[in-house]
C-alpha cells in the first residue's frame, strides 16, 4: 500500500474527490433552493430547509476549496494559485477551468449572502440569488468538461440526474401561481372595488 502511494498522485485523487463532492452538494443545495421558493415541500417547513440549504451550500463551498487545495498541490498539471483563482489564467483546459473558477467566485458570493441578508435586503438577497443558475450551470459545463472522472456514456446520465430536477423546479417555478399571490390578487381587486 505504501508503494501505491509514493506513486500515486494523492493530490489529484483529492482534487477530484472533492470536485465531485461540491457538485454533489451544491447541486442538491440548488434542489432544495429552488424547491423552497415553490413550496413544494410545505410552508410550515421553510426554516428547518432553510438551514439545510445553508448548510449544503457551505458544505459545497468547503469542498471546492479542498479541490482547488487538492489542485494546488497536484504534481501533474501544475497549477498555480492563479489558475484556481483567475479565470483563463490555466494553461490547462482553459474555458473548462476558467467555468470552474467562475463557479467557485459566484458560489462564495451566494453563501456570503446568506450572512448579509438583512443587510443587502430580502429583495436584494432574491435578486443575487439568480446567479445560482449561473453556477450551477457553470460547473455542471467544468464538470463535464474537465472531469477526468465523467468521462465516456456517463457524461449524459450525469448532465440529466443534476440538471433534469432543476429545470423541472424553475419551469414549475415560473409557471406555478406564486405563494400569496391569490391573497395580493384579492386585495387588489377589493381596493379596486372589482
Amino acid at each position: 500500500m505504501s508503494s501505491f502511494l509514493q506513486h500515486a498522485p494523492v493530490a489529484w485523487y483529492v482534487a477530484r474527490a472533492a470536485g465531485l463532492v461540491a457538485f454533489g452538494f451544491l447541486t442538491l443545495s440548488v434542489w432544495l433552493g429552488l424547491a423552497m421558493s415553490t413550496r413544494l415541500l410545505g410552508p410550515k417547513r421553510q426554516k428547518a430547509l432553510f438551514g439545510w440549504h445553508q448548510t449544503l451550500a457551505w458544505s459545497g463551498l468547503s469542498m471546492l476549496g479542498l479541490h482547488a487545495g487538492g489542485l494546488l498541490f497536484d504534481p501533474t498539471l501544475h497549477f498555480g494559485l492563479s489558475s484556481v483563482l483567475v479565470p483563463f489564467a490555466s494553461t490547462w483546459r482553459p474555458a473548462a477551468v476558467a467555468a470552474g473558477v467562475v463557479t467557485g467566485w459566484l458560489t462564495l458570493m451566494i453563501a456570503a449572502s446568506f450572512r448579509l441578508r438583512k443587510r443587502i435586503g430580502h429583495k436584494g438577497w432574491r435578486r443575487l440569488h439568480y446567479a445560482t443558475f449561473a453556477a450551477f450551470f457553470l460547473a455542471l459545463g467544468h464538470a463535464l468538461a474537465s472531469g477526468t472522472d465523467l468521462r465516456g456514456g456517463g457524461r449524459p446520465i450525469v448532465a440529466a440526474l443534476a440538471a433534469g430536477p432543476v429545470i423541472w423546479l424553475a419551469i414549475y417555478r415560473i409557471l406555478a401561481p406564486r405563494p400569496g399571490a391569490r391573497v395580493r390578487e384579492s386585495t387588489v381587486a377589493r381596493s379596486e372595488g372589482i
